[in-house]
This record gives C-alpha cells, structure tokens and sequence, in this order.
C-alpha cells in the first residue's frame, strides 16, 4: 500500500549533490585521470586506495567538498612520487583539479518537474552538506534557486544535526520529511530521529557515503525524484 504524505508535512528539505544536481560522477571521472596519471608508481587500486586514505585524513581538518578532495589528491601524489613531484605529475594534477572546479552544474532528470509540482504547496528547503561557500555557489549556478525557500549548509548530516534543522525551522523531529540519494546522510539520521525519508537513489555512490538501508515504514523508495509527487499530493 503507497503511504499517504498529502497533508502531514508543511516543509520538505531536499539533499542537493546527487539528489537535485550531478556530483559524484564528476569526482569519478577525476579519480580515474588521477589513476592514469598515476600508473607508474602503483596499481590503479593502490592510487585509489591512497586517495581515499588520503580524503578520510583530511575531512575531520577541512569539511566535506571539493576542497577536501582536491587536497586529498595532492597529498596521495606527494606521497606515492616519494615526497617532490615531477614537473608532469603537477601539472596533470593541476589540470584534473581545475576540470573539477569548473565542471558544468547538470541537473538530474525530474528534478524541476517535481520542484514546480510541490511549489507554493510545501516550503522547499535545500539541506546539504559541506564547504558553504562551493554549496551556495552551486546553489545559484543551478537555477533552482527560484523553487526554494533558502538554502541550508550543515556541517554535518547525523542525528544531532537534524535535529537542530528542526527546531531551526519550529518542526518537531517527526514532522522532518527528507528527500536524498545518500542512505548515511539523507535517510538514516532522519528516520533515527522520528522523521520520514525519501530515498532517491543515485548508480554512483561515494565510498563514504556507502551504508546499508535501515528498516522502517518511514523511509520510502523512488527510482526517480518524480515520483515523490505522487505521494505528497
């Protein structure tokens, strides 16, 4: 039986990387240049192990974004050319960094039908993670400024952190109704808290955003962002 939502909820929050734009597939594409940049010093694994490594490292000092990454790059190259980089590696590292600063903002499929389906019937708040200045800048770049209330950056997605999104905006946990690709970020924390979630799912998931998905009869599974429309109107 489809779960009704029409009328419990008067704000809906929507992730924005993965969910309303593109954004992994971007670093993905970064990480497999990085990998042929690479290829003499180690195995493709051994490169993207050492990336990892190197993005775990530095998100507790930097945040989540492309900053983090970028700097996670420089240091797994640093590291596997033995401390000093040959003139080649730098500049190819430089040239993958930049490709990934300016990459063109792609909205995924369906995203703006649904926006202009729920418009002036819910409050559309877009709550993301990571470097608040890189966010907001996406934010107005995509064109879906116009759909949304206002923009929330959090430091982190868990428990603690939605529940301060709540009280921010004078909603009791369970009235916290989520909408994100990421079962860490968007799902979990939501329904651990009260709260329903909608999971969007994305085929590419970032290694540190892997987790399997929690059972409840809160969380509600769409192939596509569209499809959300029908159960909230």
């Amino acid at each position: 039986m489809k779960p009704d939502l029409k009328g419990k909820f008067r704000t809906i929050f929507f992730d924005a990387d993965d969910t309303l734009w593109e954004n992994e597939r971007f670093f993905r594409e970064a990480e497999a240049k990085f990998t042929e940049l690479l290829a003499d010093y180690t195995s493709p694994e051994g490169v993207q192990q050492m990336l990892w490594q190197k993005q775990e490292d530095n998100i507790p000092l930097f945040g989540y974004g492309s900053k983090t990454y970028m700097i996670g790059m420089t240091d797994a190259a640093l590291e596997l050319c033995g401390g000093t980089l040959p003139e080649h590696i730098y500049y190819g590292v430089k040239k993958i960094i930049t490709e990934l600063a300016f990459h063109e903002l792609q909205i995924i499929d369906g995203v703006v039908e649904t926006l202009e389906a729920l418009q002036g019937k819910y409050e559309l708040v877009v709550a993301t993670k990571g470097d608040v200045t890189e966010q907001m800048a996406k934010f107005r770049k995509s064109g879906l400024a116009q759909y949304f209330h206002h923009c929330e950056v959090m430091e982190n997605k868990d428990e603690k952190n939605y529940l301060e999104l709540a009280a921010k905006h004078g909603l009791q946990p369970h009235e916290v109704l989520m909408v994100g690709n990421s079962v860490k970020s968007d799902i979990a924390p939501v329904v651990n808290i009260g709260g329903t979630a909608i999971n969007t799912p994305h085929d590419i998931v970032w290694v540190h955003e892997m987790m399997d998905m929690p059972e409840s009869d809160r969380i509600i599974i769409v192939q596509n962002v569209k499809e959300i429309v029908q159960y909230l109107q």
